[in-house]
């Protein structure tokens, strides 16, 4: 974890200005293709969704910008390592959240969030010990159920948050067999723009590229 130097950060005024709103996030969707993660995650015998959330989680750790979190009144790039991911085990229709560790292997990812899914019984399950909220890359969550052109998520008014929120709708597939999802992204204006949301975009599709 590093502080932010607010007086000399080039994002200065667009932060001061944003970072005063009640509701600072802003949310778009966009469609991403993901004909080589599907292919990947059954080649592999991978949760599909789980292998999709490890490529947003390691292209958000790639622009340290999606890391600024507020830590006890200052501005701060934090350590990624943890992940949140709300989730149904098979056959229930109760989500649970997972709280777990982000591995930078993606089939090490897959299976211990798989295995850590499986074994939980509660609603939610507490960081590890000494771990800090801020250091969760980001929220996750899906509805495989229905296609969505947008979603906004629940926010407490009263405690600005910078983790970003992202979500994936039902997975489509055309004509050529090329499959698409659209992808919800939720985030803090006083630290993320459209440029750099264009950035994290053109990572993941580099990502996706290279498996």
């Amino acid at each position: 974890m590093k502080e932010v130097d607010l007086e000399t950060w080039k994002r200065k005024d667009i932060f001061n200005l944003y970072y005063q709103f009640d509701i600072p996030q802003i949310s778009l969707c966009s469609p991403l293709e993901v004909t080589k993660v599907y292919k990947f995650a059954k080649e592999k015998g991978l949760s599909f969704y789980f292998s999709l959330c490890h490529v947003f989680y390691t292209a958000l750790l790639k622009i340290e910008e999606f890391m600024i979190r507020s830590n006890n009144g200052k501005i701060v790039i934090e350590d990624g390592e943890y992940v949140d991911i709300c989730a149904c085990k098979q056959g229930e229709e109760i989500f649970k959240i997972v709280n777990g560790r982000y591995y930078p292997d993606i089939e090490q990812f897959c299976k211990e969030t798989t295995k850590k899914l499986q074994a939980q019984t509660s609603f939610t399950e507490p960081l590890p010990a000494g771990a800090r909220r801020g250091q969760v890359i980001a929220y996750m969550s899906c509805t495989p159920w229905f296609e969505f052109t947008h979603i906004t998520h629940p926010q407490d008014v009263q405690r600005n948050s910078f983790v970003p929120h992202v979500s994936f709708d039902k997975m489509k597939i055309n004509e050529k067999g090329e499959r698409f999802v659209n992808v919800s992204l939720q985030v803090n204006h006083a630290a993320i723009d459209g440029s750099l949301i264009a950035k994290l975009f053109n990572e993941v599709k580099s990502i996706i590229n290279n498996l």
